[in-house]
């Protein structure tokens, strides 16, 4: 964690967040390559409701990965 207002809030939880978003990067079906060398950022955008939530990862306008989930109440 480089960010200091961050450092404290950093958990276990955020970590496993981490890596799963890492394992969609370097598995199928990426839409795109990544640009990771050469200082593009990425940005990640959320969406949720009662019903399901998605992710979509992207670089500039470029969509990298997409997911999604429908839930069930139980």
């Amino acid at each position: 964690m480089t960010n200091y207002k961050l450092a404290d809030k950093w958990e276990q939880k955020h970590t496993e967040a981490f890596l799963r978003l890492k394992v969609m990067l370097t598995s199928q079906p990426t839409l795109h390559a990544p640009r990771r060398y050469d200082g593009t950022p990425f940005i990640v955008t959320t969406d949720g409701c009662q019903e399901g939530f998605g992710a979509v990862l992207t670089q500039k306008t470029k969509v990298q990965v997409s997911n999604g989930k429908t839930v069930e109440r139980t």
